[in-house]
């Protein structure tokens, strides 16, 4: 029996949002992602994390986990796939701030994750061409438990702003105040 595809986009898209367009309290479901043995071992050559727990499979069966884990950053990385591939920031995004992120409990090779993202706040700051939007983000795994929790900070560009007409300084973007 052939394994199941890696990812599902499940129908789910969105237009691209602008700082603007978003508000707290609205909430945002993605698609899934299954990960797979063969994941796991690609991040880890990646990486270059081939921590035991990882990517040995009799060692692994001696934790409290009893198997090969996903690696925690595998998961963030993940999660922001599935947020990039709906659309929803496609364009819009100017800069990831921050991703704090909680590891809640681990993922198996095997699990489908799916994530859901819930606009807490809505900072205009830095300048009048861009704004902050922190997100609350779920990563839930097939039995809806979550695995990892956190807030993401983005930077996002206003309406009536195109790609070529934000600020520069000497031919480089300007950073973020």
């Amino acid at each position: 029996m052939p394994d199941a595809p890696e990812s599902d986009d499940s129908g789910v898209s969105y237009e691209p949002h602008r700082f603007e367009d978003f508000a707290p309290g609205q909430a945002y479901e993605f698609g899934t992602r299954r990960i797979t043995r063969e994941a796991i071992a690609a991040f880890a050559d990646v990486s270059d994390d081939h921590t035991a727990l990882h990517c040995d499979d009799d060692y692994a069966a001696t934790t409290p986990f009893g198997s090969v884990v996903s690696h925690g950053a595998l998961n963030v990385a993940a999660a922001t796939g599935l947020a990039y591939r709906c659309g929803l920031f496609e364009g819009t995004v100017l800069a990831v701030l921050s991703l704090e992120s909680r590891f809640e409990r681990p993922v198996f090779p095997g699990d489908e994750l799916h994530l859901r993202m819930t606009v807490k706040e809505l900072d205009p700051r830095p300048r009048p061409d861009r704004g902050r939007v922190t997100f609350g983000v779920e990563l839930l795994n097939q039995t809806g438990k979550k695995v990892l929790t956190g807030d993401w900070t983005l930077l996002m560009r206003r309406a009536g702003v195109t790609a070529g007409s934000a600020p520069t300084s000497h031919g480089n973007p300007v950073p973020p105040d």
